[in-house]
């Protein structure tokens, strides 16, 4: 067994300053610089969660990272959906609870994600030539709060609205579509409308 010994050492003086952040703070964007900016891409991602995982092991997790959004695999670990951190403890997750008889510690991710087949795709060439006011229009314009990228039929990465307002300070106001008779019938239901 290894032995171990103190460093040289001494007591820290009173008044110490703490030393001045040699980084540059963070320059904001505008709505007119490059969507590519706000990029990010798949391979990228630190935290990745199966569709199976349970809410409290969910938010565990983010909290843990520090992540607000994550992706969400399937079972054969295909992306399946994107999740917002905010979403785990929404009006819609109670709702869902209630409509499903669970309680919440017994909802998966799946159940609350936003599965990649409801989001917008962009092709990468075409983010090449748009700014990031272009994206926020585009989310408006289909409701969500991320927007896929591919290239060649392959997803590449996603714009999510949070990366959008950390970047540029500005959110993307995102108001709900309803395009059939059930997404119009949970609409009127909505807490928000029925509340008033």
């Amino acid at each position: 067994m290894a032995t171990f010994h103190a460093l040289d050492w001494h007591r820290a003086q009173a008044g110490a300053r703490l030393p001045e952040n040699p980084l540059k703070p963070l320059q904001r964007l505008s709505w007119h610089h490059a969507a590519t900016a706000v990029l990010e891409q798949f391979q990228q991602q630190t935290l990745v969660l199966n569709e199976s995982t349970r809410l409290p092991d969910a938010e565990a997790r983010i909290d843990q990272t520090g992540n607000r959004y994550v992706c969400i695999l399937d079972a054969q670990r295909n992306l399946s959906g994107l999740l917002l951190a905010r979403e785990l403890h929404s009006r819609h997750t109670g709702a869902l609870s209630s409509a499903l008889q669970l309680p919440w510690s017994q909802l998966e991710v799946r159940h609350v994600m936003v599965p990649i087949t409801q989001l917008p795709v962009v092709e990468r060439q075409q983010l090449e030539h748009a700014r990031i006011g272009d994206i926020a229009a585009t989310m408006q314009a289909a409701g969500k709060d991320f927007v896929l990228v591919e290239e060649e039929k392959r997803l590449l990465g996603f714009i999510a609205s949070l990366r959008i307002l950390e970047l540029t300070g500005e959110s993307v106001r995102l108001y709900p579509r309803a395009t059939t008779f059930a997404e119009v019938f949970s609409a009127l239901k909505h807490p928000e409308i029925t509340d008033s």
